[in-house]
C-alpha cells in the first residue's frame, strides 16, 4: 500500500496526488490520498478524478468512522432538524435560504441555511441558527453525503469556541476547544482564535486527547502507516 500525503489543505484535493492515485488504482497498486482537513463537501470531488471514497484516507472520517457512509440526498426543504410546523422556509438563490419563524415572531429569520453549490442543487451545507440580534450562535454543518457532521459554537464577539464532530451514528466522535491567544498591546477583539485541545472518543478502540490538529494528523499518519504496512509518501 502506498499512502500520498495531500498537503494542498483544499476540498478539491490537489489535482497531481488525485492523478498519481488514480495511476497506482489503474494498475492494480493500491494506493489511497491521505487528508488531514476537515472537508464536508470532498467526497463530491472524487468523482472529478475518477476516484471514489475508498480511496480517500481524511482523518476525520477515520477518527468519526464515516469512510464509507452511504451517499443520500438532504434537500433543505426536508431537513430532519428544522420542524416544518414551526418554520416557514424561503429560498433566496442556489445557495442560500432561510427559515422564518412563524406565530408572533413571523417573518423574523431564525435559521439562515446553507447550501451546496454541487448538483443536485437544495442540499444543505451548514444550518446557521441566529438570535434576536441576527447573530450567528452555533451552527450545525451538513455532509455532502447527507448526515450531519458537526456543530459549531462561537462566542459574543463571532469567534469559534468549540465544534463537536459526529460519528457514523449521529453521537459525539470527536471534540475541539479554541480560545483567543493573548498578545500585548492588542484589545480583546484583534486576539486570534487558537485550537487548545482536540479529543477523538475512539480510535482504534483508544480515546484519544491531542494538543492540535497537526499533533492529531503525525499521530494518525504513524498509525495508519503500521496498520497498512505502507509507504508513505508526502506530495
Amino acid at each position: 500500500m502506498k499512502l500520498y500525503v495531500d498537503k494542498s489543505n483544499n476540498p478539491n484535493l490537489d489535482p497531481t496526488v488525485a492523478a498519481t492515485v488514480k495511476k497506482e488504482k489503474d494498475a492494480g497498486n493500491p494506493a489511497k490520498i491521505v487528508v488531514r482537513g476537515y472537508f464536508p463537501n470532498q467526497h463530491a470531488h472524487l468523482k472529478d478524478y475518477g476516484l471514489d471514497s475508498g480511496d480517500l484516507l481524511n482523518m476525520y472520517d477515520v477518527f468519526l468512522g464515516t469512510v464509507d457512509m452511504p451517499e443520500k440526498i438532504v434537500h433543505y426543504r426536508y431537513n430532519p432538524e428544522i420542524d416544518k410546523t414551526r418554520y416557514h422556509l424561503e429560498g433566496t438563490d442556489f445557495a442560500l435560504a432561510r427559515a422564518k419563524r412563524d406565530g408572533v415572531d413571523y417573518g423574523r429569520t431564525m435559521i439562515d441555511i446553507d447550501l451546496y453549490g454541487e448538483q443536485p442543487l437544495g442540499q444543505v451545507s451548514m444550518l446557521n441558527y441566529l438570535d434576536r440580534r441576527e447573530e450567528n450562535v452555533v451552527s450545525d454543518i451538513w455532509d455532502w453525503r447527507g448526515f450531519r457532521s458537526a456543530t459549531r459554537y462561537y462566542t459574543t464577539f463571532g469567534g469559534l469556541s468549540h465544534i463537536t464532530f459526529y460519528n457514523g451514528e449521529g453521537k459525539v466522535g470527536a471534540q475541539s476547544s479554541f480560545m483567543w491567544q493573548h498578545l500585548d498591546g492588542k484589545g480583546p477583539n484583534e486576539w486570534p482564535i487558537v485550537q487548545t485541545s482536540f479529543e477523538i472518543m475512539d480510535y482504534d478502540g483508544q480515546h484519544r486527547w491531542f494538543d492540535s490538529e497537526q499533533t492529531a494528523f503525525d499521530y494518525f499518519l504513524s498509525n495508519e502507516v503500521k496498520k497498512y504496512d505502507a509507504d508513505l509518501i508526502m506530495s
